[in-house]
């Protein structure tokens, strides 16, 4: 699917504005109820409280959390089983804003029994809803649909039609984006909520309707499915202009602006590119006036990527220029929204905004690399295509996490109830043979309390088992990533060899390459590796860095005679992160090939480790980087940081860092060591 049409998709969820289970509240609304928890009953101070939690929870959640853990408390206190369900619901919908998609999971599911008891179809509805929402969000389509559908159910059972709207809209949404479900699915879920919309007459309903039947056959390539777009578009255009929604009015121009756009995979030759051009400049020009940043960011982009297919690259920069402009907007406002009180009972829209900018982000880099290639601007296109390729991999790494916790999340949830209702069962059995005699009744209930402290104590044991496996797995998960860039680079390397039929080269290289892949992997999962395996882990990184840096440096690797390499043991991966940095921000930018020295002492029972290069130095580095615009923070060099960090709280002799600049007998800048004692431990 075009990423410009999921874009879209996930826009139009936006346009919903709150879903059903968010609260709006005004300042004065939220100042009322706060004043009238003390001179209430218990009963009405948990309906307060509980309603405090709901109001904050897309504005502030450490609030939402503090009013929901005082009603839970209290509910809890009177064995309000429903109402804490019902609390339950409004303090997932904090961790659902504030993106802890694991814990919201957690906290939906645990309440989902009660209200099932107490028939709280409504409730139940809203849920699955949520549910949907955030399995929608991180691509897990088929539970997405499943929770949709019991939203559906739920909604149906409890008479209230109107939450459907929502429902079947996204429906139609996520059929659209799976493509081994029936392709007509999303069309009949779009045509239920235009029929419902005209059955209450609602001219809002409708156009979105309108404009989710004319999304569905922009895929067409036919002259038909175009003309459908164009039919239902101007259907709906009619309602937004009539309604003044900005927003509506912004997707329909672009709509038709995908439509005619050939610039897209999504269509052929047949496109019109003016006419697509006109649609999308119709529609920024409405997304100003809506404010909508996201909307501007994406509209800049298509426009973009139509001048660089007409080779218009003027245009092309003026675009991407303002593109640029309005993505740091974004990313600054949004950090604000979360920081300033003023901003605290602004109406938070919901987290699919930021990982939608994100894509865009990817979209812009994307765009910025073709127009450096048409502009025949090599060393910008390669440094485009790495950004473009980094925050790709980190977006999507980001998301695969994300799937694992929610599986975990869900598991978890299985258990606990399972755990809860074979309990349940246990203490119905327990009474029926309880009541049967009075004799029997004390040597039952000395056995079924005996039990239950057992039973207790065996799950709260195996829950803490889990959550040490969870935390182990995300470690792994975080230590196990290599750089794709490095990957990429010693791939090509090889391949070159391989083309240029130097197999014998190819062999030596690619066998280094599978070695230092598998000590990276075997290493990971250890928390001390022998000297003599990290050694070697550093000797086929380093053969690998001279092939992509071809004559560009030599190294010297040597290890003390007093070392025992079998025998002693030090973390892993340590010293890779400051052979990197030399090789990339001291020894690349020399004119002349440059040499590097890595050594292991041992002095007073600590293996000293250095790492020498003659590079231009860090003040030479940091000049050259802000030139190109290539400055970063190096992501291994922080984590090293971090793990040195944690270890010297755990080691008596500590792990000092030391970082020296190198200068020659005229004071100017001739390299940098770096130089750290790890303590001795034998194997």
């Amino acid at each position: 699917m075009n990423k410009i049409f999921f874009i879209f998709i996930l826009l139009i969820l936006q346009l919903q504005g709150a879903s059903q289970l968010q609260r709006h509240a005004s300042r004065h609304e939220i100042d009322s109820l706060k004043n009238n928890i003390h001179g209430s009953g218990i009963k009405e101070r948990i309906l307060i409280l509980n309603q405090l939690a709901g109001c904050y929870a897309s504005l502030s959640f450490d609030t939402s959390f503090f009013y929901g853990g005082q009603a839970l408390h209290l509910s809890r206190t009177v064995s309000d089983s429903l109402s804490e369900a019902i609390i339950k619901v409004n303090i997932g919908n904090a961790y659902y804003y504030k993106m802890d998609f694991r814990n919201a999971v957690l906290t939906y599911l645990s309440a989902t029994r009660r209200l099932e008891e107490h028939k709280k179809w409504k409730e139940l509805g809203e849920i699955y809803f949520q549910l949907g929402q955030i399995n929608f969000f991180i691509m897990r389509s088929d539970e997405c649909i499943s929770f949709y559908r019991k939203a559906i159910h739920y909604y149906q059972l409890s008479g209230d039609e109107g939450p459907l709207a929502t429902v079947w809209e996204n429906m139609a949404i996520a059929f659209n984006l799976i493509s081994y479900w029936p392709v007509d699915s999303s069309l009949v879920y779009g045509h239920k909520l235009l029929d419902y919309s005209r059955r209450i007459n609602d001219p809002y309903w409708q156009a979105m309707a309108l404009t989710e039947i004319a999304m569905y056959y922009i895929e067409s390539k036919t002259v038909a499915g175009k003309q459908m777009v164009i039919s239902y578009s101007d259907s709906a255009l009619y309602l937004a202009e009539k309604l003044k929604n900005e927003k509506i009015i912004t997707i329909i121009f672009n709509n038709l602006g995908s439509n005619y756009d050939r610039s897209s995979p999504l269509f052929d030759s047949t496109g019109n590119l003016a006419l697509a051009r006109y649609y999308y400049e119709k529609g920024i020009s409405h997304a100003r006036k809506s404010g909508e940043i996201i909307f501007q960011i994406m509209i800049h982009n298509a426009l973009a990527a139509i001048d660089i297919e007409e080779n218009k690259n003027y245009q092309a920069e003026r675009n991407l220029d303002s593109g640029e402009i309005k993505l740091v907007e974004f990313f600054q406002s949004d950090l604000k929204s979360n920081v300033l009180i003023e901003n605290l009972f602004r109406f938070r829209e919901e987290p699919f905004n930021f990982f939608i900018a994100q894509r865009e982000r990817n979209n812009f880099f994307k765009n910025r690399y073709r127009l450096a290639v048409a502009r025949g601007e090599l060393r910008q296109a390669i440094d485009y295509l790495q950004r473009y390729y980094q925050s790709r991999d980190s977006m999507n790494s980001a998301l695969k996490t994300r799937q694992i916790e929610l599986m975990i999340a869900e598991a978890e949830s299985e258990r606990t109830e399972q755990k809860i209702l074979s309990l349940s069962k246990n203490n119905e059995f327990e009474r029926l043979k309880l009541s049967r005699s009075r004799y029997i009744f004390i040597g039952i209930s000395a056995g079924v309390i005996i039990i239950s402290l057992l039973v207790l104590l065996y799950f709260q044991r195996k829950r803490w088992k889990a959550e040490q496996r969870s935390s182990t797995l995300e470690q792994k998960l975080l230590r196990s990533q290599m750089n794709p860039h490095f990957i990429f680079n010693s791939l090509a390397g090889i391949q070159n060899f391989i083309v240029n039929r130097k197999t014998n080269e190819a062999s030596i290289y690619l066998s280094r390459f599978s070695q230092l892949v598998r000590n990276i992997l075997d290493n990971s999962i250890e928390e001390y590796v022998s000297l003599q395996k990290e050694i070697e882990t550093i000797r086929c990184y380093l053969e690998l860095q001279q092939l992509r840096y071809a004559g560009q440096f030599t190294y010297n690797l040597s290890v003390d005679e007093k070392i025992e390499e079998e025998n002693m043991m030090i973390p892993p991966m340590l010293a890779q992160p400051f052979i990197e940095n030399s090789i990339e921000h001291g020894i690349r930018y020399k004119e002349t090939p440059g040499h590097l020295d890595i050594r292991f002492l041992l002095a007073d029972s600590m293996i000293r480790f250095e790492v020498e290069d003659d590079g231009v130095g860090r003040e030479k580095a940091m000049e050259i980087e802000l030139k190109q615009n290539r400055v970063h923070r190096s992501l291994s060099t922080s984590i090293t940081h971090d793990r040195l960090v944690r270890l010297n709280k755990k080691l008596k002799n500590k792990i000092r860092l030391e970082i020296t600049d190198l200068k020659d007998n005229h004071g100017e800048a001739c390299g940098t060591r770096v130089s750290f004692g790890i303590p001795v431990v034998e194997k």
